[in-house]
Parts: C-alpha cells; structure tokens; sequence
C-alpha cells in the first residue's frame, strides 16, 4: 500500500514537460486506428490503467496527441514482468514515414531500459523488426544529468504496415516504466483498403507471438541458417530446434536485451554448439560474438570458432580462448582477414556443467571479394548437425598447433637434436647428492628414524612424514605418469570404425617410427611424443629418454613416481595401483562393498596383478585402490530406489534398523513407508529427500569402513609391507567428505585429486591426523591450442604456472598432516585429443616435442628444494637459521673438479665460507688446493638471506679434499 501511495504523489508532481520536434517534413499522425497492452498500466491518464480491452486512437493516453498524459508501469518487489508490448492495429495497410515514441518521466526511478519496433502488413505472415535498441533506462536510478524528456523517432523508410508492436523492457522489476505517445507518420502515398474488420485486444494480444524476421543489413551476412546442439532453453523461435533462418533467429535480431540460453543441470552437455550455413562463400572481414550474462549463474569459459569454404572437407581455427566469467558482458570480434567461408562452427565450454549459457547476438560481416557462384542448396538439420562432427585441422608433423607461433617452435628434425645436445650439457652436471638426501630422497638433516626395509609413516615432532626403508623423513615431490609408453599422450588417427581423423597436416612416417603408433578398442593412436624422441635420439632414444628423465627430475627436485604409468628402469620411489574388480557390482559410478562375494573378488583381482612379487620392493611407497570413485548421496538415492536384489540396500535396511532400536514403526514414520517387516522395507523404493541427513551420513561412513576394510585386508594378505594410500578421490566429485573419512582407520594415508590454487582443503583433514596425499594437481594456460582444466588452476603464461606451483606447493606442505603430492603429468596431452575422451590439456612439465617448459621447472627447482624446511617449520617464510640447520653434511671434493660443493639452497639464499681449518686447502673465497695427502678441512659457512641480508652460520662441517694428482 505504502509503495502505491508513493506511486501516486510521483504522478500527481509530474511536471508539464514537451517532446523534441518531429522533423518538419514529417506528415501528421494517423488518426484512426486501436491499441492494446499486453500488461496493462498500473498508472497513469485514464482510461489506460488497468485497460486490457481496445483503446482507440483519440482515446487513450498513448494517442490523444498531448504529451501531458500517459500510461505507467510501477515496479514493484512483486512485478512479475520486465516488458511490455503494445500491439497497434492502423485498421488497414499505410505507407508509413516515421514513428515517435515519446516518453517524459517524473523522477529518476523512472527509465526504459531498451524499446524494440516491428511492423506487419496485412498480406505478410511475419512480422519484420524495424529497430531493436537501448535506450534510456539503463542505469537505476538515472545518473545525475540524464534529462527526463525522450524522444525516440524511428525511421520506416515508406515501409508498408497495418500492424506495428511496440516491446519496452525495464532494466529490473523495481524501475518504472512510462509512456505518453506513440505517433504514427504515414508517408507519401495512399492507405490500402480496409480488408477486414479490427482485431479484438485478445486478437492483438496474439500478433505478439508471430514470427519476427529481420531487414538484410548491407556489408552484413544477414541470409543464413543455422542450428544449435543442444537446442536452446530460452529464446524465440530458436528453443523450437532444428534450422533457423537469420532473418528470424534470436541471435541475429539485434536485440542485445534477449538471448538465446543453454541451462545448465546435472545432465547438462558441457559443451554447446553452433553450426552455421551462410548459403555461398562468403569473403568475410569480422565475426563477432555478443553474449552477455544476466547474473554470476551465466556464462561460458571458453570459445572456439572454427570455418571452412564449401569444397574444403576439414575445418580451420578462426579462434580458441578463453574468459573470465568475472565480467559479464561478453565482446569477441575475431578479425578473418578476408577468409572464405560458408560453413562457421562457434563452440561453448563451461567447466561447470551447472552454468547457464547466454548468446545474444553473432555478426558476420562481410570482407572484400565476390561470393562464391553456383553454391549446393543450403543444408538440412541432419546435414548441419553432421557439420559438427567434421574434422578440424589442428597439428603438423610435430603434433604443434597451427595457428600459432611461438619461441621455440620446432621446425625441423635439426633443431631437435641441437635441443638435445644444448640440454645435455646441463643435464651431464646433475648427480643425486648422497651427502643431502639418502638414495630415496629422504632428507639427511632432518634425523634417522627406526628403518624397516620399506616405506613406512610416521609423525615426528608433530608432522607427518613418510620415512624412507633408510630411516629418514621424505616428502613426496612426484610426477604421474613419468613413461614414454603412456598412451594418454597419444591420440587417435582413425576411429574404431576405420575412418582417418582429419586433424593432422601430416603424419609421422609409420615405417620410419613404427614405435609411435599402436591398435587399442578406442582405434588407431599415434604418439607425437614418442615419433619426436626418436627424431630427437635416433635409435637408442629409449635409454636416452631415460637418462634424460632421471636428471630432469634430480634437476627439478622431484623424488617420486606418484600415479600411472611409470618406466620400470628409473629408480624412483613410486606408488601402484590396484584396479577394482571387473565383476564388482556397480551402484552409478561406485562400488557395492556389502556384496558377501566382494572380499572374493578382490582376492582374485589382486592374485591376477602379481601384488605379492612386489611385497619386497623397497621402492615401492604404496597401493591406491581404484580411482576417483566414492559414494555421495547420489549414490545413496539409487540404493534407495532399488530393490532386495541389491546387497547395499539389505545393509540400508540393516543400519536403519540398528540406528532406530529395531523399532519399524519409527523406520517408517521416518522413511514415509509403510512396510509390514524389514524384510519388506528391502523391497521398498524410498524417497531420499525423507532420509535425515544423519543418517545419509552414517550409511555413506558405514558403507565406507566397509569398502576400506575389504580392501586393506585383501592387499595385506598378498603384500604386507607396504602402505594402503585409499584411492585417490575427488572432495567434491564422485564422492562425499563422509567417505572419505568413514573408512579412515582403514587407510595408512588419504589420498585425494586436487585440482585447484587453494590448499585449505587440508583443514578439514586436520582435525583427523592422518597424513593426507594429493596425488593430481596441475597448473596449465590456455595457448598453443591447449587447454586449461579449470578456473581455478589456470595460468595466464608458463610462468605464471610456476608461480601458481610456488604458491600450492608451499601452502600444502605448511599443513602437519601433508606428506606429498603427484604433479600431473610429464608431458602435455596431445593437441588433438587423448583417446577416448579428448582431453587435451596444458598439464605438462614438457610438450609433446619434448621441450622443457624452464620458466615453469626453473621456479619448480627453487621450490622443491625448501618444501621439507617448509613442512618442518610450517610455514614457507624461511629464515637463514632455518637453512643453515639443514645444512650437516657437505659431499667430497672430487679432483676432477675442485671446488667447495656447497648443496643448493632456494635461490632466496646464498652460501658462503665463514671459516676454514685449513684455509691453505679451501681459502675463505672457495677455492680450493689440492693437498698432497688426502685432508679432511673442517669448514662453517654462512647462510643469507638475500631479501633482507640476515643471516645464520652453520655447523662445523667435515669436508673430505683427496690429494693431488701425482705426476
């Protein structure tokens, strides 16, 4: 009531206000003629507000040819509606000159977002849209200066028209609306016979739903089709489905205000996609994408717009990138330079399947050159949508991006081999320092703990660490899949039907490199990674490929093989896995442990892998039992809708009854069943949503102590030294954080996939004290042609990847219940796709040509060398002192190359002699003089901290400097 009150003392100030001047040529209004509303005034001059019936010209507010009154649209917290259109009725066709549409506003609250005009002539189906823009309103209230009289004239250009409707939209429900004239200008011309009698409001009211069709723009391709996959949720007439002319299709009307949306749900498609036929060749200068989101719940992260000509048989890229869903309004124009094409593909990708997409308007304009002549008529909806399934060209004889360039980029065989030779006079240089770390990379300093022969956890002094079959504290610094042979990083070259992919410039040579291709289910795969090894060390690339693996991982401080595949031949402490069973029973993507026959199977499975021939391997870390597979509620639900057959659904019953006293009455009066036993209840289909979140958590935890427990007990029996690590789940996919933990004494360690720049996730783990793995991270830029995962783990260049590791990798092992994490993976993902799923991501430490990424390893070296201090001390701010403690042993000098060997420190510190026992043999500058007997020197060095020169000295560290050459 209080709103309505304010409305009407807003009305009653408004002030006599005067529209601009109709251009003097302009001839007067049509007189004659109905309107209606399609939302009625709920203000305004008589006799509008309220008015849903026909309001004749003369009579009502909008054509009574005063500008003192009008029609109101009040906003309100209740407003159901954010446009209105008014549908006018000219009684027969007119050759029309001009339209003005005037409104004057009280006060600021006032404002129209954006108007919109379409006409119809009586002998047309369609109507067609004359203009579709904002206008005054687009800001709430309006900004100090912005007058409160408008007119807006718009031009028909001796259109002729028995129907116009008039669309304004309010910027949100709260902003009024008004109107106080809508002036129709005939020109030159006489008006046509009355053919029929006038339409009813009702009859009016329908013309709002009729077909609108768009004016060709000259320099624009405005006659097409085009279809979309999935058809759209939201937007006329696209949500129809199938073909759309542009002359008619949400996303060439020119309204910016509308959109055609994609919504997004559980079992949304990720993807959407757009194909487009524009009739003939085309010569095109700029495609341009509009999509703006309403609210933070639309948009899209990235964009991909391929084309081609009509005789071309594969696609190229026009344009690959990502966004920032950040900013809302969506501005992409992609310069074609001239470049021919009939068929344009646009591509969507939301990384949550739960957004919502937008797309409000796309452009193509015209470049310089002729059509193409003589084109095939224009493609049906099942032509179009085999358009979406056509190759794109991506990869040349390397497996490198196209349509790009970049320092670096491989050219020839040579400049693989030069690579090869330049990098190897480094890598020559890199040893293990046994004086630092044990052969299994556990840190000296920190202390010998009680040694079994095997990997073992313990925590010590409050943190958890994994001590080494040697007794010393390690932290696993690993890499997922350190194998040539890791098929991941190939890609198909024929599908399993025996169809070639067309997305390579050329293949490797199959005769020249037999090893880079291999025959799966998925079809035919070529390893680009393998074909430039041997490019790149010829016949013995293998064991090169090894040795250079090795002192990559030395260099860059890496320790461990951490998940998948692995090479045999390096002697790295690595973790295995343990499949599930083939015949486990299923329940959606997770495993049914009450199954009586699954302790069974998991002893069948694992006598099948050869587990207990690895029981002795003291490289070995540990076993993580299947992959990214827990239970959520998800999950629980389709327990619930099944029947007795399922042996999770026994045991539902079974918890229900213990948890409740064997009481079945409280069971169903909990449940909402009404079944006569428990036995019964087995059978019964029941509603989730009815089960109290109590015990939808302690049927998830009981279900896993239950999985974790059949699990552990099977791996013990075959291989009782080493550690059961759980299985490495997604927090927040395919499982529950009551799953996680429900099986946690179960678990030597809990092992997740964290795919993000946050290491919080590890406070929740805390409270439990159990050491925590992460056994996939990554961070990766979306560029030469690949992709990043997510949002929260992309980069903005290689470097910014080492900065973002920096920043991870440092904030995990602050936490006392960290013990290590697995970077994913060695190399990239192959530009046009793994097989099976087509992921092709920017995860490697190297590409596919195997070059290093440096600026990302160089910021990974420095890292990796403090992350032990870093988990000792609990924080990454690491002082002199810190540093200096660590320092206990120092290596030999070696007469080949005689120099003190200091052991490498984070470059945030520097290492210098502060004192020498026999400074005749090591001078306090480091250098050093043979002797002529071999000497032990005792020497303390100094530690500093470069970013604030303080510093620490160590203690007096034995140093062994063998005699001098004799002769």
């Amino acid at each position: 009531m209080l709103s309505r009150l304010l409305a009407a003392c807003l009305m009653l100030a408004v002030p006599l206000l005067v529209a601009a001047p109709v251009r003097a040529d302009v001839r007067p209004a049509v007189a004659t003629g109905n309107y209606a509303y399609d939302q009625p005034p709920t203000g305004g001059a008589a006799p509008d507000p309220g008015q849903s019936g026909l309001l004749a010209f003369g009579q009502g507010a909008l054509a009574d040819g005063s500008l003192t009154t009008r029609a109101d649209w009040v906003g309100s917290a209740t407003t159901p509606y954010r446009e209105v259109s008014i549908v006018i009725d000219l009684l027969r066709d007119h050759p029309l000159d001009q339209i003005s549409i005037v409104s004057n506003v009280p006060n600021r609250y006032y404002g129209i977002k954006s108007v919109s005009v379409r006409t119809r002539a009586e002998a047309e189906a369609d109507y067609t849209s004359i203009q579709a823009r904002d206008w005054y309103g687009t800001a709430s209230p309006l900004p100090a200066g912005v007058p409160l009289t408008h007119t807006l004239q718009v031009d028909l250009d001796e259109r002729t028209a028995r129907w116009i409707i008039v669309k304004i939209t309010r910027l949100h429900q709260y902003q009024h609306m008004a109107l106080n004239e809508i002036a129709i200008h005939p020109a030159a011309g006489d008006p046509g016979p009355v053919t029929g009698p006038a339409l009813s409001a009702d009859q009016l009211r329908a013309e709002i739903a009729k077909p609108v069709k768009q004016i060709p723009r000259a320099g624009m391709v405005d006659v097409g089709n085009y279809l979309a996959e999935p058809k759209p949720d939201d937007g006329v007439p696209d949500n129809a489905g199938g073909v759309v002319p542009f002359l008619y299709g949400k996303l060439f009307d020119r309204d910016l205000t509308g959109y055609a949306g994609w919504r997004g749900a559980a079992t949304a498609n990720k993807t959407v996609s757009l194909v487009f036929d524009l009739l003939a060749d085309h010569p095109l200068g700029t495609i341009e994408i509009v999509a703006d989101a309403p609210n933070q719940f639309w948009g899209f992260d990235e964009a991909t717009v391929t084309y081609r000509a009509e005789a071309d048989t594969t696609y190229k890229i026009a344009y690959r990138g990502v966004r920032d869903r950040a900013q809302p309004a969506y501005r992409l124009e992609i310069p074609m330079g001239d470049k021919r094409a009939r068929f344009v593909r646009i591509q969507l990708h939301r990384n949550n399947q739960y957004l919502h997409v937008p797309v409000a308007e796309v452009r193509f304009a015209v470049g310089s050159g002729p059509v193409g002549q003589n084109p095939a008529p224009p493609l049906g909806a099942d032509a179009l949508r085999a358009e979406l399934t056509r190759h794109t060209k991506l990869a040349d004889q390397y497996g490198q991006y196209l349509y790009q360039d970049w320092p670096g980029k491989v050219t020839s065989d040579a400049q693989l081999r030069a690579e090869a030779e330049r990098e190897w006079e480094h890598l020559k240089t890199v040893a293990h320092d046994s004086a630092v770390y044990d052969k299994y990379g556990g840190l000296k300093a920190l202390g010998k703990h009680p040694a079994t022969g095997y990997f073992q956890l313990r925590k010590i002094d409050g943190k958890w660490w994994f001590v080494t079959p040697d007794g010393h504290p390690y932290l696993l610094k690993g890499v997922d899949s350190v194998s040539h042979d890791e098929w991941g990083y190939g890609t198909l070259h024929r599908e399993a039907d025996g169809s070639a992919r067309e997305v390579f410039e050329s293949l490797p040579d199959p005769d020249a490199y037999p090893d880079a291709y291999a025959s799966t289910e998925r079809g035919e795969v070529v390893s680009f990674v393998k074909a430039n090894l041997m490019r790149k060390h010829g016949d013995d690339w293998q064991d090169a490929w090894r040795a250079f693996t090795d002192k990559r991982l030395t260099d860059w401080g890496f320790n461990g093989l951490s998940k998948w595949a692995r090479d045999a031949k390096l002697r790295k402490p690595y973790i295995d896995q343990v499949p599930a069973p083939a015949d486990a029973i299923r329940v959606l993507w997770a495993i049914d442990p009450f199954d009586p026959g699954f302790a069974a199977k998991l002893d069948r499975k694992i006598a099948d892998l050869g587990i207990a021939a690895r029981s002795t391997d003291p490289w070995l870390i540990g076993y993580f039992f299947d992959n990214e597979r827990g239970w959520d509620s998800n999950v629980v639900k389709e327990v619930l809708a099944r029947d007795a057959t399922l042996p999770a659904k026994r045991a539902f019953v079974s918890y229900m009854s213990d948890a409740y006293g064997q009481d079945l009455a409280k069971v169903n009066a909990v449940l909402g069943t009404d079944a006569g036993s428990f036995d019964e209840l087995a059978g019964t289909p029941i509603d989730v949503a009815r089960l109290p979140a109590a015990d939808m958590s302690g049927f998830i935890r009981l279900a896993s102590k239950t999985y974790y427990t059949a699990v552990n007990q099977a791996i013990a029996k075959a291989d009782p030294n080493h550690l059961f690590l759980g299985s490495a789940l997604v927090p927040t996919w395919h499982a529950s954080f009551d799953w996680n933990v429900g099986g946690i004494d179960q678990l030597d360690a809990i092992s997740l996939d964290v795919y993000s720049d946050s290491a919080s996730y590890l406070k929740e783990y805390e409270p439990f004290d159990k050491p925590v793995l992460n056994l996939e991270y990554s961070f990766s830029t979306a560029d030469r042609g690949l992709r990043a995962i997510n949002a929260a783990t992309r980069a903005q260049s290689i470097a910014d990847r080492g900065a973002k590791y920096r920043s991870f990798a440092e904030a995990q092992a602050t936490s006392p219940v960290f013990v290590g994490s697995g970077w994913f993976v060695y190399y990239d993902q192959a530009v046009t796709g793994r097989p099976g799923d087509g992921e092709n991501y920017n995860f490697g430490l190297l590409n596919q040509q195997d070059q290093p990424y440096s600026e990302m390893t160089d910021v990974m070296r420095d890292t990796n060398l403090g992350l032990e201090l870093v988990h000792l001390h609990g924080t990454a701010d690491l002082t002199a002192r810190m540093v200096a403690d660590s320092i206990t042993r120092l290596a030999p000098v070696s007469a080949r190359a005689p120099e003190v060997p200091f052991p490498r420190t984070p470059r945030a510190f520097s290492l210098e002699v502060a004192s020498s026992s026999r400074p005749d043999v090591v001078a306090l500058d480091g250098t050093v003089r043979l002797p002529r007997h071999t000497t032990v020197v005792t020497l303390t060095l100094k530690v500093t901290r470069t970013a604030d020169g303080s510093t620490a000295s160590t203690a007096p560290l034995r140093l062994r400097v063998p005699a001098a050459p004799r002769g």
